[in-house]
This record gives C-alpha cells, structure tokens and sequence, in this order.
C-alpha cells in the first residue's frame, strides 16, 4: 500500500478525515466539498465519575497514586470532585462527581492518560472529564520522579530514569485495572466488569506524548529497555516530546497516532517533536495537527489555574508566581483563545480515540467524501 499525505486546513475540524484515510487507499473521492459538519460538543453522553486511587507497582515495588475517571450511572449526583495542588490551592470540577457509582452499561474502552514533565495526574482534567464523558474509564498516574512536587522538593529523576519509569507506571495502570475488570483482583470492585480489554489507548503531554509512543513502540536507554505492549490500539500525542525516541524505534510503531502540536510551541517544537514522528511513524494512519498560535500549556489546564488561583486568598503566592511562569507559554493575548485550544485539543482526541480504539466513529467526522477547506487556526496532514 502506497503512502499519502493529504493536508486540511478547517475552521473547526469540519473536514472528515477518515474520507481521507479511504481516499488515500484508493477508495472514492470527489472534487466536491463535503458539507461541513458541526464540532461535537466537548460534553458527550454520559455523567462522569471520580475517584483518587492507589496502584502497586511490581517493578519498583512502590504505590503509584492516580487519579480514574468513569462514565457514572444516569442521574448521579453528589459533591464535585476537587482537584488539589495544595490543601489552599484547589479547583472544583464543573463535570465530575467524587465516588459517583459507575454506569453499568457493560465494557467500556480505556485510556490511560501521561502528563507531562512537572505536571501531576489531573493537569488535563478539561481532557480526561471529556473523554470519560463520551463513555471511556480513564487513568492518569503521577510519574514520580517527574512531577510538580518532585521538582518543588528536587527529588526528580534523569531523563534517562524518566524514560525508563514511565513505560513501566503505565503498564502497571494497564495490568492493575484490567486485572479489577476481570475480577482476577479484588482491591477495586467498582470497575469489575468495566473494561473492554480490546479498547486500549493512550493520551499523553510533553513528556507522556514519549511516555505513549515508547510504551506502544518500545524505547532502549541507558536505564533499560521498554518493550512495545501490543494492547494498545492508538496514541495521541500533544505537544509530544519525542526526541528521546530514535528513527528505527518511531519507524516501528505501526498503530494509528495523531500528533498535536502548537505553532507557537517552544518546549516541543514542531520541528523537533512532531514533524519527525509524523515522517518515521508507519501507522496507518499517521494524523499531524497544526494549531496556529498555540503553545505548551494550550493542551493543559494551566490557563484556568492562571484565572483561579487568584480567587484564593489563602493560595501560597509561589504556587501563583509557578502558574504565571508556564502560564506564559499558551495563556493570554497573542497566544489561541483558551476555549479554542480546549475545544481543538478535546474534540479531536475523542474522534481520534471513537474511531480508533472505540470502534465507533463519529460519521459526521470521519465518513463522507474527501474535502478540504481553508482556515487559518488550524491545519490537519493524514498519512496513510
């Protein structure tokens, strides 16, 4: 089978790019312009549910905290979920309700989502309150050795050790809630019955869009070797750091990957991080989407800790002055409008994530004949 990249440049991701993905395999295409399709909306279907919970890992022997969102029963209420940096600086969640009991609906897909270098297990809760609304069970680990506390405490890790640990945490998450699921563990009974051990995929941030790509793939470091897991069905890399991972190691991942990345990004850069993999990833399909003006911090929640902390008055003023620094790298004028990059960030991750490990495509996305349509905010290549 031939390689093809197609580009779409769309005002809000109205094109559909799986007419391309059948276009580019010689189905058929058309001239025409397909009509636009509206943007889903960043809420889907389902309540969400949370709860903060504690994973072995065998590896290290140690206790991996994390954070697990679910679609929760219909109707459910409860307290909002609060989302703590610090006892005094906190965020309640518009979506999530804490311990809410979980849909029954059967087997779910699950996601395990990475965050990035200095960030901690919520720092996309807009991201993973979203997806586990459109009917996913999604994890989200701290990397120890690598989080906001490590670097407050200077307890991190190499980038060597990085490379090596997150992998691993990320297995663990995998073992530890298929293992609730199947009822082969007991420690967890909420998700028994939960997951579909078929639909696995992986969103990471910076340093976890290198946490997905090397668990799928496989990475040898200096710290050790990680081995491709084959459960993973697709990845979503934003603003992914990559250049960790070397040609032969991208060239051998051979799942569906979209890659986000911000023109305005300077700690992963287009250039560095983005348009390589785009190059050396086999797939099919390989997704490479261009958000003008976004930066680092468009695909976080860093731009409302920016607006909220300040409400607190008791917050400690370093906390504050940390927020403004990454702040400056996505958040204010000259950069994306905040609502846009949230809208971009979530709506495609979801599409990306219904088609390819869900299983069920939105066809007002990803269906129809080929089409492209200009716009200035963003701009979509398609690799098959």
């Amino acid at each position: 089978m031939s390689k093809r990249t197609r580009i779409l440049s769309v005002p809000a991701l109205v094109v559909i790019v799986g007419s391309l993905l059948l276009a580019a395999c010689g189905g058929s295409s058309s001239s025409k312009a397909a009509t636009p399709a509206p943007m889903p909306a960043r809420s889907g279907t389902y309540a969400v549910g949370h709860d903060t919970i504690s994973i072995p890992d065998p590896a290290t022997g140690k206790t991996i905290s994390a954070d697990l969102w679910y679609p929760a029963a219909s109707g459910a209420t409860g307290t909002a979920t609060r989302y703590s940096l610090l006892p005094t600086a906190y965020f309640d969640s518009k979506v999530a309700i804490e311990k809410a009991p979980i849909n029954n609906a059967g087997a779910f897909p699950f996601v395990v989502y990475s965050h990035g270098s200095g960030g901690q297990s919520f720092v996309a809760s807009f991201l993973t309150e979203d997806i586990a609304s459109h009917g996913y069970v999604v994890l989200s680990a701290n990397h120890a050795g690598n989080t906001a506390a490590d670097q407050l405490l200077g307890t991190s890790v190499s980038e060597d050790q990085n490379d090596f640990l997150r992998p691993n945490v990320v297995e663990a998450e995998i073992n530890w809630a298929l293992a609730q699921s199947s009822g082969s563990a007991s420690a967890y009974p909420v998700l028994k019955g939960a997951i579909d051990e078929k639909r696995i995929g992986l969103v990471g941030h910076s340093y976890g869009g290198y946490t997905a790509l090397a668990t799928a793939g496989g990475h040898t470091g200096p710290a050790g070797t990680t081995k491709p897991d084959p459960r993973i069905k697709a990845v979503v890399g934003q603003a992914p750091y990559t250049r960790r991972l070397s040609d032969s190691e991208l060239a051998g991942i051979k799942i569906p990957v979209m890659l986000m990345v911000g023109t305005k990004d300077i700690t992963t850069t287009l250039a560095k991080d983005s348009q390589r993999p785009f190059d050396l990833i086999t797939g099919p399909p390989v997704v490479l989407v261009v958000m003008t003006d976004a930066a680092h911090q468009s695909f976080t929640d860093v731009c409302m800790y920016l607006d909220e902390i300040p409400k607190l008055p008791a917050a400690p003023a370093a906390v504050a002055a940390a927020i403004q620094v990454q702040a400056k790298e996505g958040c204010g004028e000259g950069f994306m409008p905040y609502a846009r990059d949230l809208e971009l960030a979530s709506g495609l991750t979801v599409a990306f994530l219904d088609e390819f490990v869900a299983g069920t495509p939105n066809a007002s996305w990803f269906s129809g004949k080929t089409a492209t349509i200009s716009a200035p905010d963003i701009t979509i290549s398609v690799k098959r």
